[in-house]
């Protein structure tokens, strides 16, 4: 079994192993932040209380729990 140490002895394979290095320390200086975005909502009670009317058919929204069951 090759050893890591042999590995890096070799030049080539010392060149590639300071470009993956450098890569991550790149990676983890020059990330953006992830931003969460507030998107407008209709109010649940508004859709609950309506009836919506699409391709000749009536709908009503209800609230059902979306949880699994237990085992």
């Amino acid at each position: 079994m090759v050893m890591i140490t042999d590995i890096l002895k070799k030049p080539e394979a010392n060149a590639l192993f300071s470009i993956v290095i450098g890569l991550g320390i790149a990676a983890l200086l020059f990330h953006r932040v992830r931003k969460e975005y507030t998107v407008p909502a209709i109010d649940t009670d508004e859709i609950i209380n309506s009836i919506q009317k699409r391709n000749g058919k009536c709908y009503r929204f209800r609230i059902v729990d979306a949880s699994e069951p237990s085992a």
